[in-house]
C-alpha cells in the first residue's frame, strides 16, 4: 500500500492543472475553482488564497511544457529545471493515517508545497516510465493531457470520453471505407 501521495497525488495535481487552466479551453482560476482542482489530490486547500492563483497558473504552464515533450532528454532538463526550483526537506508525519514522508518542509506556502508534490510526482513518473505513460491526449482536436499510472500502461487519451469518441469515428470511417469498397 502506498500511504505517500507524491507519485499518484502530484502527477494527478500536475494533468488537472494543466487542464483545467492551459491549454484552448483552459481558464484562469478563481479561488473557489483552483481549490475544487486540487482538492481530490490531498492539498490541505483551504491554504490556497488569491495570492496563490497567478503563481498555480504560471506553474501550470510550465507543466504542459512537460506533457508536450516527446523527447526524454528534453524532457528530462525540463523535470531538473523544475526539481532545481523547489525546496525540499523530507520528514515523516502523521495526521492520524500513519506515518509518511512530506518532502516540502513544515509551514511553507501553499504554492511552494503544489510546486513540490507535482514536481516529484513528475520525477517519479519520469524515472520509472520514461515518457511512454505521458502526453498529449490522442484525440483530434483535444490538448488535455494524460499521465498513466494503470498496470497496463496503454493510455493514450486523457478521459473515457474522448477515448469513446475517438473509437467512434474510428469505427464509423471503417465503416463508410467498407462500404465505400463493397460499390466498385
Amino acid at each position: 500500500m502506498e500511504v505517500n501521495g507524491y507519485r499518484s497525488d502530484g502527477v494527478g495535481a500536475a494533468v488537472a492543472m494543466v487542464n483545467a487552466w492551459t491549454g484552448e479551453e483552459g481558464a484562469a482560476p478563481g479561488v473557489e475553482s483552483a481549490r475544487d482542482v486540487l482538492r481530490p489530490f490531498s492539498y490541505l486547500v483551504a491554504d490556497l488564497d488569491e495570492s496563490a492563483l497567478e503563481p498555480l497558473l504560471a506553474w501550470a504552464e510550465e507543466l504542459r511544457a512537460f506533457f508536450v515533450t516527446t523527447d526524454l532528454e528534453a524532457a528530462v532538463a525540463h523535470v531538473n529545471g523544475l526539481l532545481e526550483r523547489i525546496e525540499s526537506r523530507p520528514r515523516l508525519v502523521d495526521h492520524g493515517y500513519g506515518l509518511h514522508l512530506h518532502h516540502a518542509p513544515s509551514g511553507v506556502p501553499f504554492v511552494q508545497r503544489i510546486r513540490v508534490g507535482t514536481a516529484l510526482g513528475l520525477a517519479n513518473l519520469v524515472a520509472d516510465y520514461g515518457l511512454g505513460r505521458s502526453g498529449v491526449c490522442a484525440a483530434a482536436a483535444c490538448d488535455h493531457v494524460f499521465a498513466d499510472t494503470s498496470r497496463n500502461g496503454r493510455k493514450r487519451y486523457c478521459s473515457d470520453t474522448c477515448a469513446n469518441r475517438a473509437n467512434v469515428a474510428a469505427h464509423r470511417a471503417r465503416r463508410r471505407a467498407a462500404e465505400g469498397a463493397g460499390r466498385t
